[in-house]
């Protein structure tokens, strides 16, 4: 795997911080509401890992695999649900 561009990974920890919450993940993955990403994540289909964490309630993400998804996917910007991380040629 390439290393993630520092330009995708800075824009997204200074935006969200380090870690996405669902909602967050709906916008940069551009979902059209959470309850997809739940439904996506629920069938195995969303293109990252979702965490708990102890003492935090609900789902997130971590943002270096949402830029390395990003990425992957060979472009620099948020991208539609439909296009998942190494199901997509771009070339």
């Amino acid at each position: 795997m390439k290393p993630v561009s520092l330009d995708t990974l800075t824009y997204l920890r200074e935006k969200y911080g380090q870690l996405l919450t669902m909602e967050e993940v709906a916008e940069v993955l551009r979902y059209k509401t959470v309850a997809a990403v739940r439904k996506a994540h629920a069938r195995k289909t969303l293109p990252i890992n979702l965490y708990r964490f102890n003492g935090r309630s609900g789902y997130l993400a971590r943002a270096d695999e949402v830029a390395a998804c990003i990425e992957k996917m060979g472009l620099s910007q948020p991208v539609p649900a439909c296009l998942k991380c190494g199901g997509f040629d771009m070339t």
